[in-house]
């Protein structure tokens, strides 16, 4: 469900894009460190958002920093604060559940990728379990939550999402107990809606086809796979009512040095990757593909 929480690189500064840029090669950089060379595949937009969205204060001068991508060339990272690493931390535990749900309603061949990628990346989980109980907790119980709605063929779009935004919202814990953690709280729950219904409307023609669960298979009725002209309406409506309420919740955090950003990704970059994808012309941005 990764990769979805995008900017609008067309409306960023020029200094704005050098910092989102900076910050993505950071947690890349951040994951190695604490994670080893393996976890660098873990890196992810969504956890970049998450960044900027702890960051406070000052924003921190980038550091020149190596790129495995590009071992001849240096690139800008920013440094590995704390607010980098509870991002590192949460990449790790959001990808090995991930890889969980895979391994288990996944078709033949995905279940066992994902299950050597599992055997791969369990000592990270387990000292990223370590550094974040309380948050692999919420994880777990969530997508246990999201499983047992998968095995009832559930047909409520809505049960189905909160599971997912609820575990987003633990992404707040870094925040201290709070006006700030309630708001934060708020602005992931429904970035962690907008995630899990968008992701469902792209599968909708391979799920349905393959018969896999998708909540929208079964609220509505579908024209050749696909959703028809007025329910895609009514469902982009109730998509985009959670991306005005996180718009909502962000204009209520204290403003920053980069809320150009997070304004950026809320205001622009939700909504037009929510309509590529209805228009079925949206493409995940390849790993490192930001520049």
């Amino acid at each position: 469900m990764f990769g979805y929480v995008l900017p609008r690189k067309d409306k960023l500064t020029e200094e704005e894009n050098a910092r989102y840029r900076a910050a993505y090669c950071g947690l890349c950089r951040s994951l190695k460190r604490h994670y080893g060379f393996r976890a660098r595949f873990l890196v992810n937009y969504d956890m970049t958002f998450l960044y900027f969205l702890l960051s406070e204060g000052e924003p921190r001068q980038p550091e020149r920093c190596s790129c495995p991508a590009r071992p001849f060339c240096k690139k800008d990272c920013l440094p590995d604060d704390d607010p980098m690493t509870f991002a590192a931390d949460l990449s790790v535990l959001l990808s090995y559940w991930k890889l969980r749900d895979a391994a288990r309603d996944g078709g033949f061949f995905r279940s066992l990728a994902a299950k050597a990628c599992l055997a791969l990346y369990r000592k990270p989980y387990r000292r990223a379990c370590g550094k974040q109980p309380e948050a692999d907790r919420v994880f777990g119980e969530q997508l246990t939550k999201l499983s047992a709605l998968e095995d009832e063929s559930y047909p409520s779009i809505d049960r189905a999402a909160d599971a997912f935004a609820s575990l987003l919202r633990a992404c707040a814990l870094f925040f201290p107990e709070g006006p700030t953690r309630r708001t934060a709280e708020l602005l992931l729950y429904h970035v962690g809606r907008f995630l899990y219904l968008t992701d469902a409307l792209e599968d909708l023609p391979r799920d349905n086809a393959s018969g896999a669960y998708n909540p929208l298979r079964y609220r509505y009725s579908l024209e050749n796979g696909s959703l028809g002209d007025e329910d895609k309406k009514e469902f982009l409506e109730t998509v985009e009512a959670s991306i005005s309420l996180a718009a909502s919740a962000l204009e209520l955090l204290p403003v920053t040095a980069d809320s150009g950003i997070l304004r950026n990704i809320i205001y622009y970059g939700l909504p037009t990757v929510l309509h590529s994808v209805a228009a079925g012309t949206f493409r995940k941005p390849k790993r490192g593909k930001h520049q």
